[in-house]
């Protein structure tokens, strides 16, 4: 794999965006909003969308999700099961240090590989079971999946379990990509980093991304270190299966095939609502990519569970948002909690259920759709016409045709994600990215609604106008 990004997207490269934002300023108030989200490689959009629904006067968010590969879809289930856990279970930092170790960390602290085991307990119990399935009793609809999809997503959550190292040793499977990607560049390789940071991502506009925790994450894979602790456990998560030739006959095995350039900062860690987390002193940002993650996934999490803005004061004043976030018992000295706040005897909620407050504002859910279902959908009637709002990364533009518009509600608005933040794609390329990405749209029924620069802009944005 020559290329650094991979073959299979872990996390997203455009920040975290509110998809209905858009489309309620153009449309009647407290109506249901459908939103069709392909191949976003993770849940930013859908977790700040979900956040800040109480900001809008809308009905029912209903998100339908289209991915191509159940090792995705895996994670998706994992890490919307930890955001939608009760405040009275896990505190607000913990759970955003959680998820942020699962996202973006090649190596995890045992107590969240802990957590991540007995999570998977509960979700293969929740996608082998069959009244489970119909009875629908989580945020998270799986009924779409095929039996063979629900069968392979039991397949990667019972790998999660396995914590054999020589079975998933991402530190070497690590450096095996740094070495192919880079060839003989290879042993010049911080220089390479330098390059990369200073002359592509500071002039993308990602410049608050401090350039030692880049370099950190290009050699090591590790993005978000909330604490001073032993980050040894393979994030197991981040494996994906695949077949490799050996002289025996063909063999599957659990590698790593994601990004080694760009890194998981992007999704949540270079924009934000508050401005003070941007400040510049001395043409230097004042915080790093880590601090701005760490407050807008809290956010997110806070406005999910009370439905109000988040803010640093608000930190201190919620007496949930310090709950479980304070151990009881001594570290023992990796960073860990030795007792209470140990996943097993915490009792984790048995399946992701918004709270009361939460679900009663917007009885959201989130519909995992068949691997394929980019191209079957816009031939199954229940699909017609039904999304107001459809998103689609560059991973998987090619999906957007004119068959594929059928699904596509009057004056439905689409975002595509561009090139910005693809590193090894050049402003040429970017430029001729956007322009093809364009002609495909039109063909498809959809008309620019901005000016976009590729170099610029992580979006373009199309409204599509029935025939």
């Amino acid at each position: 794999m020559a290329n650094g990004m991979g073959n299979i997207t872990w996390w997203g490269f455009s920040p975290a965006t509110n998809l209905v934002t858009a489309h309620v300023k153009e449309h009647e108030s407290g109506a249901a909003v459908n939103i069709l989200v392909v191949g976003a490689g993770d849940l930013r959009h859908i977790l700040k969308t979900l956040a800040e629904s109480w900001r809008f006067p809308t009905g029912k968010i209903s998100i339908y999700v289209v991915e191509n590969s159940v090792e995705v879809l895996a994670r998706h289930m994992l890490m919307l099961s930890l955001a939608v856990e009760p405040s009275a279970i896990m505190g607000l930092a913990e759970k955003t240090e959680l998820y942020l170790e699962i996202f973006g960390n090649s190596l995890m602290r045992h107590k969240t590989q802990e957590y991540v085991k007995e999570k998977v307990h509960q979700l293969i119990k929740f996608v082998t079971d069959s009244d489970l399935i119909e009875k629908n009793v989580s945020i998270i609809n799986i009924t779409a999946l095929k039996v063979r999809e629900r069968d392979a997503l039991e397949v990667v959550f019972k790998f999660w379990k396995d914590c054999k190292t020589d079975s998933f040793s991402i530190s070497k499977l690590w450096e095996s990509r740094l070495r192919r990607y880079l060839g003989m560049r290879y042993d010049s390789r911080h220089n390479v980093y330098d390059w990369d940071y200073s002359m592509k991502l500071c002039e993308r506009g990602a410049s608050v991304i401090n350039k030692m925790e880049y370099k950190q994450w290009r050699e090591r894979g590790v993005a978000f270190e909330a604490r001073e602790a032993d980050y040894v456990e393979p994030n197991r998560t981040l494996a994906s299966c695949s077949t490799v030739r050996k002289e025996s006959g063909s063999a599957r095995v659990w590698t790593y095939c994601g990004d080694i350039v760009t890194g998981p900062f992007v999704a949540h860690g270079i924009e934000c609502e508050d401005n003070a987390l941007l400040k510049l002193q001395n043409r230097a940002h004042v915080k790093t990519a880590t601090d701005v993650s760490q407050f807008n996934v809290m956010s997110m999490f806070y406005e999910l569970a009370h439905g109000r803005r988040y803010s640093l004061e608000a930190d201190g004043s919620e007496d949930d948002a310090n709950r479980s976030t304070t151990p009881t018992k001594d570290r023992n000295g990796t960073g860990d909690v030795t007792e209470s706040s140990t996943a097993g005897k915490r009792g984790l909620c048995v399946f992701p259920i918004l709270s009361a407050d939460v679900q009663s504002r917007h009885g959201s859910e989130v519909c995992f759709l068949p691997l394929d279902a980019a191209e079957k959908i816009p031939h199954k009637s229940q699909y017609e016409k039904l999304f107001d709002v459809v998103y689609l990364s560059n991973s998987m533009v090619h999906k957007l045709t004119p068959d594929f518009s059928r699904v596509f509600a009057d004056n439905a608005h689409v975002t595509i994600e561009t090139t910005k933040f693809l590193l090894d794609v050049s402003a040429c390329q970017g430029e001729e990215y956007l322009q093809r990405v364009t002609a495909m749209a039109k063909q498809a029924g959809c008309e620019p609604t901005t000016v976009c620069d590729p170099l610029q802009d992580a979006f373009a944005h199309f409204s599509y106008a029935a025939p």
